[in-house]
């Protein structure tokens, strides 16, 4: 009887090593934000997209917003639940944010052109 619980025991941790190993591994993978790209100018528009499509509906959770603002005359201003960032008027560059997006319905514009179209809307769910 000895025997067959010590050839166990080595067996028996090993695969509890390995469901550890894989929880952490899909836990990690659920913390890490999903990547959208906001664009302004150099024109007059202004856009979030993710993987090269609209942003219409995301879903709750941790989000990378690389912000590409190409002109000294327009910003990007991202506002909503828990959320208001942006970039500044004269700013052109690059800039990365990272926010959590909570239930409800978000804004981006250029803060001085919005009127004029410069502006758009996401709900996340």
């Amino acid at each position: 009887m000895q025997r067959i619980r010590i050839r166990v025991l080595p067996v028996t941790l090993i695969a509890l090593l390995a469901l550890a190993i894989a929880g952490i591994a899909q836990a990690s993978a659920q913390k890490s934000a999903t990547k959208l790209v906001g664009t302004t100018g150099p024109g007059f528009t202004i856009t979030l997209t993710k993987g090269g499509t609209a942003v219409k509906t995301l879903k709750a959770g941790k989000y990378e917003i690389t912000v590409n603002d190409k002109s000294s005359m327009h910003n990007f201003h991202l506002f909503g639940p828990g959320v208001n960032k942006k970039t500044g008027v004269p700013f052109i560059g690059k800039k990365t944010w990272s926010v959590t997006l909570k239930k409800g319905k978000y804004t981006y514009q250029c803060d001085i052109h919005f009127a004029s179209g410069m502006i758009g809307h996401f709900k996340v769910k």
